[in-house]
């Protein structure tokens, strides 16, 4: 058996490598210093890692995955700073987010340009076909059309699963999927698996923010590395406040969008008492357990080595124990 641990610790010095130009070293400095501030925060680069464990299913060099990781890494902090502009965040990794060290304004310039940079990273490549240009502009587009249905839900008292999952397979699970799905435009044997890695791809986004709903509310302050119960403050639609609505009686349900939609001093009690009524934590991790099952399914049908599916079944077995 492939010591799978050990490939785990291998694998981050190699991650470093590759990301190591993500830092931009131009001027001015004042467009960069921020984007570049939020580089050394560095994040658990779990995109970056999908792509390597993907990578490693079907190849067995690193051929062609820098400017792949770069432009990756690049797209999704870019979103990040966006996503804290329109969420007014203070905390971003434990540290100060770029809108409230700088401004509004220069977090929007700075993920601007950032942006650009994804694409010039692609675009040094010579690995990198026309194909998987065309999925990762598809992909930005997503995240968008995502965000949006997000932003438009926040006015929308009310939520059903349906919709949930239409708002993070686009803004979440997209970029995911790209990570996941990458390695297979690199060679024509490794196109054949697109299909099944992009399932994969689709039931890890949703595994993963399924997730960080519920450590939003339920992880450690200070792994998590945000206020503890920021959703439930900005009136965020997860899949907690899904599932209450959705397992509610007529009363409870209406006593939870008042609450949730308040700025009582007390919601954030008031919005945990509710959910334990209605057993939400349980419920939650009935839905964690059924979508690890789908993947696991999943990376036992490829036709690949074992050993290469050890590594990936290990990881997600990672991402089902993490506590921020």
């Amino acid at each position: 058996m492939i010591d799978s641990s050990r490939y785990f610790r291998e694998l981050l010095p190699l991650i470093d490598e590759l990301t190591a130009d993500l830092k931009i070293k131009k001027e001015p400095n004042t467009l960069y210093d921020p984007i570049n501030y939020l580089f050394l925060q560095k994040g658990k680069r779990i995109r970056a890692i999908l792509v390597l464990l993907s990578n490693q299913l079907f190849h067995d060099n690193i051929i062609g995955l820098k400017e792949i990781v770069l432009g990756i890494e690049s797209l999704h902090n870019f979103t990040l700073i966006h996503d804290d502009v329109m969420d007014n965040a203070v905390l971003r990794r434990g540290a100060t987010t770029i809108n409230k060290k700088w401004s509004t304004n220069q977090a929007i310039l700075s993920g601007d340009v950032l942006m650009i940079h994804a694409y010039k990273h692609l675009l040094l490549s010579k690995e990198i076909n026309r194909l998987f240009l065309q999925k990762f502009t598809d992909t930005a587009i997503e995240i968008c059309e995502g965000q949006q249905l997000d932003l438009d839900m926040q006015s929308n008292n009310s939520l059903v699963l349906d919709d949930y999952y239409r708002i993070i397979d686009g803004k979440t699970g997209s970029l995911i999927k790209l990570a996941l799905t990458a390695p297979c435009y690199l060679t024509d044997p490794a196109l054949k698996h697109l299909n099944t890695m992009n399932s994969i791809g689709l039931y890890v986004g949703q595994l993963f923010q399924v997730q960080d709903d519920y450590l939003d509310l339920y992880g450690e302050e200070d792994k998590v590395g945000k206020l503890k119960g920021g959703d439930v403050f900005e009136n965020k639609k997860t899949f907690l406040y899904a599932v209450a609505l959705s397992s509610a009686s007529p009363m409870q349900k209406k006593k939870l969008i008042s609450i949730y939609h308040s700025n009582n001093s007390n919601k954030l009690e008031e919005v945990l008492s509710l959910y334990n009524q209605l057993s939400v934590k349980e419920i939650v991790q009935k839905e964690i357990d059924k979508l690890s099952f789908k993947i696991f399914k999943l990376i036992n049908s490829l036709d690949v080595k074992e050993s290469k599916k050890e590594l990936f079944v290990e990881f997600i077995k990672l991402l089902l124990i993490r506590k921020s």
